[in-house]
């Protein structure tokens, strides 16, 4: 049992009181190392006093050679103190060359997904981690390095869902005194002095070098990352207030409440709507959204597009397109479209949804426009994107709109306009292509009304 006037377990006790932790489970994340056991031995402590249960998960990577030791190690320790344990691993490698990632990146990503696994099936209700001073300061200066705004300077939060980290203010060398005085057992994971990975590099050779010109220069990147997430905090419950809720799968702000914000306030506007439909908007997206003019629309990650009207911005979710497909005599389903193909000589009448193509042969295919092509009219050719406009079919709807494609090129947009050069003279084999929205017994095309 540790004193109670040791700094580490004050520290871990005054965050602790903050949270409602009685009667409630804790997981600590336990790799084995100095400042990971030295968090489980205060919180199992502290359980005793305060009310709760705490017990461990160790995650192995197997990244080296001594993986197995550190589990084992990890396995003895709690065994022998009671304290309940799950162990998980897998191929952080593997995985991170699958997900594109970094080494560090993937094998973080492996390690959260299964302590959040863990929590579940063991009802905790957090999950404790052993970061400190020290780990937020470099992860500032990582995100300097890498140009992040206001979150990402923030550091690492105390409390993010139910992810705590009781020992945030505590610095490496309080965590050092306290595994000293306690006499607790740890292991040694090799890989962290390997300089090839940046937060070693950090660790070991800029962090030192800054401690030599400015001593205590750590807590006070600590300190200044607290007060850019509490300003960071602040600003998005700004922003939250004037965005609205997501309905229909999309989220829209009038144009006088957006522009009439100051730059900084507007992007965050944007990323606010982003995140009302769950896509997290970098700084280039969220440019890219205030540059559009009145009539532009902006495809964006996640399946999102943007659409600037006259009066307003709009990001919407855009429907999953069905794949191209190739059509057959009949009646059959693309989509929300119903399409009836049949053959008969030409030239034919046209009218709602009623598209008449000379039969060339070729394979007669339906897809999405995917914002490329032309289609030859009686002096010359136009772009379908103009052909688009002219019919007045909405920007937004132009990339779920179909297009018909006769032996793998664009033949008719339906609805909108027929290559002048497919048109079948009296007597020639003719595609007759009926396409309705599907139940639908609305004007076809669909013209969006104006937005004023």
């Amino acid at each position: 049992m540790t004193r109670r006037s040791d700094p580490l377990p004050r520290r871990v006790r005054a965050f602790c009181r903050q949270l409602e932790l009685r009667g409630t489970l804790v997981l600590c994340a336990l790799s084995g190392g100095r400042d990971s056991m030295a968090l489980l031995r205060v919180l199992s402590e502290l359980g005793e006093e305060a009310g709760f249960r705490v017990a461990a998960a160790h995650f192995n990577h197997r990244l080296r050679p001594a993986a197995d030791r550190d589990e084992a190690f990890v396995r003895d320790w709690c065994a022998g103190a009671g304290i309940p344990l799950t162990c998980g691993g897998g191929d952080a490698a593997a995985f991170a060359r699958r997900a594109g990632v970094s080494l560090e990146d993937g094998a973080r990503q492996l390690r959260y997904r299964f302590l959040e696994e863990a929590a579940d099936r063991m009802g905790a209700a957090y999950i404790a981690t052993a970061h400190h001073r020290e780990d937020n300061a470099e992860t500032v200066l990582l995100h300097l390095l890498r140009g992040a705004g206001p979150q990402g300077l923030g550091g690492i939060p105390p409390v993010r869902g139910r992810i705590i980290r009781p020992l945030l203010e505590a610095s490496r060398a309080e965590i050092d005194g306290y595994v000293d005085r306690s006499g607790l057992p740890y292991v040694e994971d090799e890989s962290n002095r390997d300089v090839r990975f940046t937060r070693n590099r950090l660790r070991l050779e800029i962090l030192p070098l800054l401690e030599e010109i400015a001593p205590g220069c750590a807590g006070r990147i600590a300190s200044a990352a607290a007060l850019l997430r509490e300003e960071d905090a602040h600003l998005r419950r700004e922003a939250e207030a004037l965005v609205p809720e997501a309905a229909d799968g999309a989220v829209a702000l009038t144009v006088p409440v957006l522009y009439g914000q100051d730059s900084p306030i507007r992007r965050r506007l944007v990323r606010t709507m982003g995140r009302r439909l769950g896509a997290e908007l970098t700084r280039a997206q969220t440019e890219a959204v205030l540059s559009l003019r009145s009539g532009g629309c902006l495809d964006l990650p996640q399946g999102l597009c943007a659409v600037r009207k006259p009066r307003r911005l709009i990001l919407k979710k855009r429907p999953l397109l069905p794949p191209p497909l190739v059509l057959r005599e009949g009646v059959q389903s693309w989509g929300p479209w119903r399409i009836t193909l049949c053959r008969s000589e030409g030239p034919g009448e046209e009218g709602p949804g009623r598209t008449v193509l000379r039969d060339t042969g070729g394979a007669l295919t339906v897809t999405a426009w995917d914002g490329s092509g032309r289609l030859a009219v009686e002096n010359g050719s136009r772009t379908i994107k103009r052909l688009f406009a002219d019919a007045g079919i909405p920007v937004e709807r132009r990339r779920e709109h179909p297009l018909l494609l006769l032996g793998g090129k664009p033949a008719a947009v339906p609805g909108v306009a027929a290559d002048f050069r497919l048109r079948p003279e009296p007597g020639e084999a003719a595609l007759i292509i009926t396409l309705l929205p599907e139940g639908a017994g609305r004007d076809y095309p669909q013209k969006g009304r104006r937005d004023e």
